[in-house]
């Protein structure tokens, strides 16, 4: 998983086989945990000489050049004379930028007509600038003096201010404006009406300025665009619109994220239909909705779309620095909330805990978490199926994953706890199982939360 969706890794690391591996190296060991941190699930590739000796180097490559989404070549005069560096890095990864840019394609726009998704990064100084060839163009970045017989010392200030420059101002702007693009929004109605206009202004504004990718973007019915979007927001205004029946329908057969926003004129002269369909959102049970009230701004409107698209932001600290651990369990029931609360009521001293009846902070919680302990006591198999998914996807950076069961002999979906604990002894060797039945025992979930202690105090 990338930070960019569509990728399967954000940055793609070019150097010269020969070059001062061990400065690389070092090089990596930084830029990796800063953009982890920064840029929740951020995947760096590079090719390791290990790699070459179990894998056909001549495919591999090629195929993580492709499915990165840009390249930083750390160039040298070895770099310039390695025909492969030049040739199949860097030209090939300009006619991926060229044709990601053809019509239709996700970065067509007019905000990406300058970019060239590439970042030059010179370590051993090259008087002549004969590396200006590479991808003409690309933004250069030195790290070394015109003088210099080696790259500028890791750690040293020439080296962190000329890294700080690389991210700050090139390298993570350039990221977050391609997720951005990547992020389809639908924004309905497409032709605002006037009591709804205001808001859908300010939002197309907003969305269009951080390169949001905004959908519709043609005529056809609005429903064929729910399975591409990411976050459906629906305006709400006085007149019903027939198509608006087939979209909300969409958008819950998908389980699409929602925010929903009922303009004044919606409660003071709203036809009986579109009333309707209000309160058809209110009584629609899913985590994933936000349905606001008729007091909200347009500018209040704004805010909230945007904590849905970068939870992030809005996430606080860990109290005391303690592991972040995510509990998640089905909100919609009191026995699964208890059971949440007596995990953390005993481990509160080691571990910071956060719950999931915050559906905004979800997936930077899945992503971000030191510990994801999924519970599952009385909810429905299918939803244990799809959660557990989502965490086997997005908490694969998490210093422990888990699955708990409670009472799994005595529930009526026994059996399928059972089974379903069993296959993940199988086949799921990262996963912890727990099972709780009885009196909470929270020795049975030490599997779960040791390996998070021994990772923390070896950081220490």
């Amino acid at each position: 998983m990338a930070f960019v969706p569509g990728f399967d890794h954000d940055v793609f690391v070019s150097y010269a086989h020969g070059d001062d591996r061990d400065w690389i190296n070092r090089f990596l060991d930084r830029l990796k945990p800063v953009l982890s941190r920064l840029l929740p699930g951020a995947s760096v590739w590079i090719d390791k000489d290990d790699l070459r000796k179990s894998r056909d180097f001549e495919k591999d490559i090629p195929a993580n050049l492709e499915s990165s989404a840009v390249l930083i070549s750390l160039v040298s005069p070895t770099y310039i004379d390695r025909p492969y560096c030049v040739q199949h890095e860097c030209r090939r990864f300009s006619e991926l930028v060229a044709s990601r840019k053809l019509a239709g394609q996700r970065f067509a726009g007019p905000e990406f007509a300058a970019d060239l998704f590439a970042l030059r990064c010179p370590i051993l100084p090259m008087p002549d600038k004969s590396y200006w060839s590479l991808i003409p163009g690309a933004t250069d970045l030195s790290f070394c003096g015109d003088d210099d017989i080696e790259p500028f010392p890791i750690g040293s200030q020439a080296f962190e201010n000329r890294f700080r420059e690389l991210l700050q101002r090139e390298l993570i702007p350039l990221l977050r404006r391609m997720r951005n693009r990547s992020t389809p929004v639908l924004l309905y109605p497409r032709r605002p009406a006037p009591e709804i206009e205001e808001a859908h202004v300010a939002l197309t504004n907003e969305l269009s300025a951080r390169s949001y990718l905004i959908l519709p973007d043609n005529e056809l019915d609005p429903a064929t665009h729910v399975p591409r979007c990411e976050l459906a927001v629906l305006l709400l205004g006085a007149r019903y619109d027939e198509a608006s029946r087939n979209l909300v329908k969409a958008i819950k057969d998908l389980e699409k994220p929602l925010v929903a926003w009922p303009s004044p004129a919606l409660e003071n002269s709203g036809e009986p239909l579109q009333r309707g369909l209000f309160q058809d959102l209110l009584q629609f049970e899913s985590s994933r909705k936000t349905v606001l009230s008729t007091g909200v701004t347009p500018d209040k409107l704004k805010q909230e779309v945007f904590t849905r698209l970068n939870p992030r932001d809005n996430i606080a600290s860990a109290a005391g620095g303690k592991p972040r651990v995510y509990l998640i369990y089905d909100s919609r029931q009191n026995s699964e909330k208890n059971n949440a609360g007596i995990i953390a009521f005993h481990y509160q001293d080691e571990f910071h805990f956060e719950y999931s009846d915050a559906p905004r902070h979800d997936n930077v919680r899945l992503t971000q978490s030191e510990g994801v302990l999924l519970l599952w006591g009385g909810a429905g198999e299918e939803w244990c199926a799809e959660e557990f998914d989502r965490m086997v996807r997005l908490a694969s950076h998490s210093k422990s994953r888990g699955l708990c069961l409670f009472d799994p002999q005595e529930s009526k979906i026994g059996e399928s706890k059972i089974a379903l604990a069993e296959q993940i002894r199988r086949t799921q060797s990262a996963i912890h199982v727990a099972e709780q039945f009885g009196h909470f025992d929270p020795a049975r979930l030490e599997p779960f939360f040791t390996p998070i202690r021994r990772v923390e105090a070896g950081s220490a």
